[in-house]
């Protein structure tokens, strides 16, 4: 016989508590990673727009200097507000890890497929990625907006 964690048996009504926690855990964590997609792509349209803006009305110095600060500015509160999302999601997957272990062994054995090591890989890799994508976005902007003619010089 395999020596397995066997999780004590609960009643219907801690059963329906936990699949309540669960479901909405899961739920959350979905909301969160949208919500990361989220900012960095109204974030880089927000880039966009200054840029264009700046193209239309005219780039007076002063008003080049104050949306260079606004891009640093707007750079430096996405990538904070992708870190809190990322604690956000840690603290979903550590509510959803802990439910599970009351369920059943097959029901941990499907839910442990993909490894808690991977899964935080993929989340820090991804987000890596999105700070990059949004560093970017901020440099490039900065770019377009120092190639604009300026008056006066």
């Amino acid at each position: 016989m395999i020596d397995e964690d066997v999780p004590e048996p609960i009643d219907e009504e801690v059963r329906a508590e936990l699949s309540l926690i669960y479901t909405k855990a899961n739920d959350a964590l979905l909301f969160v990673k949208a919500q990361q997609w989220w900012t960095v792509g109204s974030t880089l349209a927000v880039f966009m727009g200054l840029l264009v803006i700046a193209k239309l009305v005219g780039a007076k110095a002063g008003y080049v200097s104050a949306l260079t600060g606004l891009i640093i500015l707007m750079t430096c509160a996405c990538v904070f507000m992708l870190v809190i999302y990322q604690f956000w999601q840690h603290n979903e997957l550590a509510r959803i890890h802990a439910v599970a272990t009351h369920f059943s062994a097959t029901f941990q054995k499907i839910h442990a497929i993909k490894s808690p090591t991977e899964g935080n890989f993929h989340r820090y890799t991804l987000l890596a990625f999105m700070i990059v994508v949004v560093i970017l976005g901020a440099v490039i902007t900065y770019m377009g907006l120092d190639q604009l003619p300026r008056w006066p010089r």
